[in-house]
């Protein structure tokens, strides 16, 4: 509790906190004013922690490329490993930060109370306080908040939550707006991460009063729970909640993001076969990039671009992973000290009627993570909506809507951008 000796006013202290915490209006605002500042932090204190982990896997290529003779397997290790799986442990500290501050909204008992103000616009478009905890869940994994879903009573909510989940921005989604953010919006990044949130949020608030209208008219539910005591955090259990999701985070790196990352290195290397001098454009891997390329040209999205969204299908991290591999292998494959925020900076075309133009401006990095921000949940995201809805239509309508909406926000994005910048 509170270091107050005189109890009577602890308590009075504790019920006006409480009075601005769950009033309908205020309480909001410190709401979006919180998630602002945890944004803020997450990259003013993450920043030094993520140089230093980039900095050693500058060192570990740099030896790699300096003391190995050139061969299949050095260019395994520093195409297909190094920079595959360094391209996203860079962001671990920003993930540390953002759960300690979360587990701190959970500990105290705020999120509780964030809950309550909630549960009065959620009953607005048919859900209640338990689908908020659900969706509230789904900035850190999407998989355990659809299963949370289940937990509410009321069918038609229930089906809501979890089709409407996937429009979380999961932690996963955050080390690609880490990424474009630092290299773009260096300035504001905090706020440019706000409004990502803040926009995904409207977006599945829309979806929610569409699927409400015309689908699910008879989706409400009420939340009843008692307010947790607003008290001091337990160390032990936010050490805990830290340690779990980087190990979390880090599984998936030494799992499906290692895989993925060999995977792309092998579609680059062959069939040049050749690990001096390859040329990516023409390997298997830019064979594919350039049958999607028409499609993803309007978002103002490159091949290297679309093949990274392909693998984000698998795990969302991936995403920086296959960037790194594809924007830092040159053409004479020597190794490069530069960072992957420097190399997408400075990256060209090289062919066709925009070569010699810079491939990413401000404007496509918006484009680019209002997309990822929105297409296609992981695979086990789609397993986790097949099994609590049991229905195949479900997860295709999910795996459509999400891809459709995506190309449509970034298309509109881009190209309206385009006309204004």
């Amino acid at each position: 509790m509170f270091f107050f000796k005189n109890k009577t006013y602890q308590k009075k202290l504790l019920n006006k906190l409480d009075a601005l915490l769950t009033h309908k209006f205020i309480g909001v605002v410190i709401f979006l004013i919180v998630i602002w500042i945890i944004f803020q932090a997450t990259f003013g204190l993450g920043y030094y922690p993520m140089l230093w982990i980039e900095k050693l896997f500058f060192i570990s290529e740099k030896a790699v490329a300096d003391y190995l003779p050139e061969s299949i397997i050095k260019s395994l290790l520093l195409f297909g490993i190094l920079k595959g799986v360094g391209g996203v442990v860079i962001f671990l500290p920003n993930i540390v930060i953002l759960f300690l501050l979360l587990s701190l909204m959970e500990e105290t008992g705020y999120m509780a109370r964030v809950t309550l103000v909630m549960d009065k616009i959620m009953k607005r478009i048919g859900l209640s306080g338990k689908s908020f905890i659900s969706l509230i869940m789904g900035f850190g994994c999407n998989v355990p908040a659809i299963m949370a879903a289940q937990s509410i009573k009321n069918k038609n909510s229930r089906l809501i939550t979890i089709l409407i989940n996937p429009l979380m921005s999961c932690g996963a989604r955050f080390t690609v707006y880490i990424l474009f953010i630092s290299a773009f919006f260096p300035d504001n990044s905090g706020t440019v991460l706000f409004f990502l949130y803040l926009f995904s949020i409207i977006i599945a608030t829309v979806l929610a009063l569409i699927l409400k209208k015309f689908v699910f008219k008879k989706a409400s539910e009420t939340y009843n729970e008692d307010l947790p005591l607003l008290q001091l955090p337990s160390v032990k259990r936010i050490i805990q909640s830290i340690w779990y999701h980087s190990f979390l985070f880090l599984k998936k790196i030494t799992g499906a993001i290692l895989i993925a990352s060999v995977v792309i290195w092998l579609l680059t290397y062959l069939p040049n076969r050749d690990s001096k001098n390859l040329d990516i454009e023409h390997s298997y891997i830019g064979m594919l990039g350039k049958f999607i390329e028409p499609v993803i040209t309007p978002l103002g999205f490159d091949w290297r671009m679309g093949i990274s969204i392909i693998t984000g299908i698998a795990a969302k991290e991936t995403i920086t992973g296959t960037l790194n591999e594809l924007y830092q292998n040159t053409a004479n494959h020597e190794h490069d000290k530069a960072s992957l925020i420097k190399n997408l900076k400075s990256q060209a075309y090289t062919t066709g009627e925009k070569k010699g133009q810079i491939i990413f401006t401000p404007l496509v990095a918006l484009s680019f993570m209002f997309f990822v921000s929105l297409y296609t949940p992981c695979v086990a995201t789609i397993i986790s909506i097949k099994k609590t809805t049991n229905s195949r239509k479900w997860t295709f309508f999910v795996i459509v809507y999400t891809t459709l909406l995506a190309w449509l926000v970034s298309f509109a994005i881009y190209n309206i951008g385009s006309l204004i910048v």
